[in-house]
C-alpha cells in the first residue's frame, strides 16, 4: 500500500493518489482496456462456476438448473473493483502486467468457488471441496484446454456486450470509487 503518512488533508491525499496512479489509470482504465477486463473476469468467472457444478452433477441438464437456481453473477462494478485491488496488491511487480491475466483467471475462479460454496447448500463435502479446488486454482491447475477453448468461443461476443454497457460516465463513476476505496485503506 501506499504511504500517506506525509499528508495532512483529504484534498493533497486524493491528488497525491491521482498522481501516483496515473499510470494505473492510463494503463488499465481506458474504456477498451475495461471492456477487455471486464470481459475476462466475467468469463473466467462464470466458466469456474459452470465447472464446480458440472463436476457435482456429471450431467449437462442438471448443471444448467443449478446456474439458473443459483442465480450468481458478477457486476461489472464488481468486476473492476476487484481487478483494481489485483493491479493495487501487484503494481510494483515488473511483471504485473504481463501476469495480469492469470492473477484475474485466479482470482475470478476463487470468487466463483467462493459464491458456489456459500450459495449451494446440497454441497456435501463443502470443506474438502473448496480445500482442494483452491489448491488446484492456486497451482493454476484448475482451468483446463475445454475452458479455455469456451473462453476463447465467448469472448467477441462477451467484449461486444460490455463494449455497450460501459460509457464514459461509468469509467468516471468507477474511478471515484476507487479513489475513495483507497482512502478507505490507509
Amino acid at each position: 500500500m501506499k504511504d500517506f503518512n506525509n499528508l495532512t488533508t483529504t484534498e493533497s491525499f486524493i491528488n497525491y493518489y491521482k498522481k501516483d496512479s496515473n499510470n494505473i489509470y492510463n494503463n488499465f482504465f481506458q474504456k477498451n482496456k475495461i471492456v477487455d477486463l471486464i470481459t475476462k473476469y466475467e468469463l473466467y468467472y462464470q466458466i469456474s462456476l459452470g465447472n464446480f457444478i458440472f463436476e457435482t452433477f456429471l450431467d449437462q441438464e442438471s448443471t444448467v438448473k443449478k446456474l439458473e437456481e443459483l442465480n450468481l453473477y458478477i457486476t461489472p462494478e464488481i468486476a473492476l473493483f476487484n481487478i483494481y485491488k489485483i493491479i493495487e496488491e501487484n503494481q510494483f511487480s515488473n511483471s504485473m502486467e504481463k501476469e495480469l491475466e492469470n492473477l484475474i483467471k485466479r482470482d475470478a475462479s476463487l470468487k466463483a468457488l467462493e459464491d458456489f460454496v456459500t450459495k449451494d447448500k446440497d454441497l456435501l463435502g463443502a470443506k474438502y471441496y473448496i480445500s482442494a479446488k483452491k489448491e488446484d486454482i492456486l497451482k493454476d491447475k484448475f482451468f483446463n484446454k475445454i475452458m479455455q477453448y469456451n473462453f476463447e468461443s465467448n469472448y467477441q461476443r462477451t467484449f461486444e456486450h460490455y463494449n455497450l454497457v460501459v460509457s464514459d460516465k461509468f469509467i468516471q463513476n468507477l474511478q471515484i470509487k476507487i479513489l475513495e476505496y483507497a482512502k478507505e485503506t490507509i
